[in-house]
């Protein structure tokens, strides 16, 4: 297996391993390929240099790609997107890259802080994110809201 940066050729491949990924989790993100293209393209534009995939005889398999965000104390690693085909998961692939992630981050942007978000409902990914060294956060919880409901609520 190669870990390296990922290139604008990659991305039909990157969007297959991301799609069958999400897709194997079962958590109801309905992922096209327009749609999941058009987020990978969006990676590579704002942050190529922390976006890596994962090469196994020249077949793209997971990548990480993540931002980042300069905040009080120092620069955070977020917003992250790790991903492995479910047809090579359980081989270490999420930790080699996650390792590369962290080790770049660390060296070039001093980053001091790294926040994501997993799927509550789901064992898994967040048991491994735990088994990593990830809590969840006492003090933080992700929201969301549809805009148009904020928009009527502000009348």
């Amino acid at each position: 297996m190669k870990i390296r940066k990922a290139k604008n050729n990659d991305l039909k491949q990157i969007v297959e391993a991301y799609k069958k990924a999400f897709v194997k989790l079962g958590v109801g993100e309905k992922w096209t390929d327009n749609s999941a293209q058009k987020l990978m393209q969006y990676w590579l534009k704002r942050q190529p240099d922390l976006f890596f995939v994962a090469e196994i005889n020249n077949k793209i398999v997971g990548g990480f790609v993540a931002g980042i965000k300069p905040w009080w104390n120092g620069n955070h690693l977020v917003e992250g997107e790790l991903f492995v085909h479910p047809n090579y998961q359980n081989l270490g692939i999420g930790t080699k890259l996650s390792k590369i992630m962290y080790q770049t981050a660390i060296k070039k942007y001093k980053i001091i802080n790294v926040q994501g978000a997993t799927f509550k409902n789901k064992k898994f990914p967040l048991i491994w994110h735990k088994s990593k060294g990830f809590s969840e956060n006492k003090n933080w919880i992700l929201i969301e809201a549809n805009p148009r409901i904020l928009l009527r609520s502000l009348k």
